[in-house]
């Protein structure tokens, strides 16, 4: 049962041959034999991801944290909303702090997405939109595949965020794969939130079934469906960001093993629809002193549009118990001394499959809580019921291969 049907009228039509990409279905089984030469010859293409250049927005933990629970349907405290409408707009950077570009039309016309292991939905800012000012608008009349569709479509957050318009289909063009006849959200309007978030949208890579747009086969289910690909996978290397604002790579259809040590986990999905796996265990690594166990456990879902790592508030406060000092503020959530890295040398190790996987302690650490000097905004955050979510922070230091044919993730500590 882990196929997840879309709605029967919602079926991607098949791809259409072109002269000079994509080759059909039947083509595919021969072409795969060839020499690599683009993705018709291998079923395999890299996305490099970008951190955003600021322009002058900071990257707020309140602001991300509130955008994590409420993507994730779950309640807000009252006073962290409160605090986050009280935000000056330079610091509404949500957290989401990587981008790939996306074409969308013939010919493409390009988008950086937040490429969201965590949604289902693709969706950009539309021509119409008069409040879409910092994002670049899609223009159907420029591109020769576009298709009326026309059903209401919108995401809204208890915070009063939202983006809402109309549904389209068009091509989408993801390194040198294209895929015809995806549904795509266009935004006639959105919420301040997201006039000023950095990026122009989202691609989701989640399973069908996670979308705001109903009985529609997400982005990822199409590529599979259609063996667009060599592996029905991809994997996922974040790291921190270069001088040039690199920050890792999505590769699509393979594991690049230049990237991480020894051999990948494997581990079954808890879950079918979201990336979600169980996790067995937190501990503490401090240097000179030993392993700590936390009392914390349970499914996990690994979420590359999520900055920070989510854990109920009993968890939350389980976690904090090993770092001496660390307080759980009514409006700023858990905050700990910027340097924790002194008091605590070590890392945090999240068993999984058996096995333990790294973040260090100093990933832990945010931005300064202003006006309390010294003090920091911790990257471990309450608020999540059923499931803990690992956001980049985790992802900065594992490489993680989603693997969408078998149910399963891999797991191995990333070599930077």
């Amino acid at each position: 049962g882990l196929e997840l049907a879309a709605l029967g009228n919602d079926d991607p039509k098949p791809p259409q041959q072109e002269a000079n990409n994509s080759p059909s279905i039947d083509d595919k089984q021969e072409s795969t034999k060839g020499t690599a030469s683009g993705w018709q010859e291998n079923g395999t293409f890299k996305i490099p991801v970008t951190a955003h250049k600021s322009s002058g927005a900071r990257v707020s933990t309140m602001a991300a944290r509130v955008r994590t629970l409420q993507k994730h349907m779950l309640d807000v405290p009252g006073k962290w909303l409160q605090a986050v409408e009280k935000l000056p707009v330079k610091e509404y950077g949500f957290g989401i702090e990587y981008y790939g570009e996306v074409g969308v039309g013939t010919p493409p016309q390009i988008f950086k997405l937040d490429l969201d292991t965590g949604s289902g939905d693709v969706w950009l800012a539309g021509q119409q939109c008069q409040v879409c000012g910092r994002h670049k608008k899609f223009n159907p009349n420029k591109s020769s595949t576009y298709k009326a569709e026309g059903r209401k479509w919108g995401i809204s957050y208890g915070d009063g965020s939202f983006a809402a318009g109309y549904t389209i289909r068009d091509t989408v063009k993801i390194g040198n794969l294209t895929v015809p006849n995806q549904v795509i959200g266009l935004a006639t309007n959105e919420s301040h939130a997201y006039q000023v978030d950095t990026v122009d949208g989202l691609l989701g890579l989640s399973y069908s079934g996670v979308s705001f747009i109903p009985g529609v086969t997400t982005f990822l289910d199409n590529i599979v469906e259609n063996s667009y690909l060599k592996e029905p996978i991809f994997s996922v290397y974040i790291k921190e960001k270069d001088e040039n604002d690199y920050a890792g790579e999505y590769l699509f259809g393979d594991i690049d093993r230049g990237r991480f040590s020894g051999e990948l986990t494997w581990v079954p999905l808890h879950q079918p629809k979201f990336w979600e796996i169980m996790l067995d265990g937190v501990s503490f690594n401090v240097d000179g002193i030993g392993k700590e166990v936390m009392d914390i456990k349970g499914p996990a879902i690994i979420d590359t549009g999520t900055t920070l790592i989510v854990m109920s508030d009993e968890q939350a406060t389980e976690f904090h118990r090993g770092i001496p000092t660390a307080e759980n503020s009514d409006i700023y959530g858990w905050i700990m001394p910027c340097n924790v890295e002194q008091v605590v040398p070590g890392n945090l190790s999240f068993t999984i499959g058996g096995n333990d996987f790294s973040v260090p302690v100093k990933h832990l650490v945010r931005e300064p809580v202003k006006g309390l000097d010294g003090w920091c905004f911790s990257a471990v955050t309450s608020g999540a019921s059923n499931f803990i979510i690992l956001g980049d922070v985790f992802l900065r230091s594992n490489y993680v291969v989603f693997d969408r044919g078998q149910a399963r993730v891999g797991i191995a500590p990333s070599k930077h």
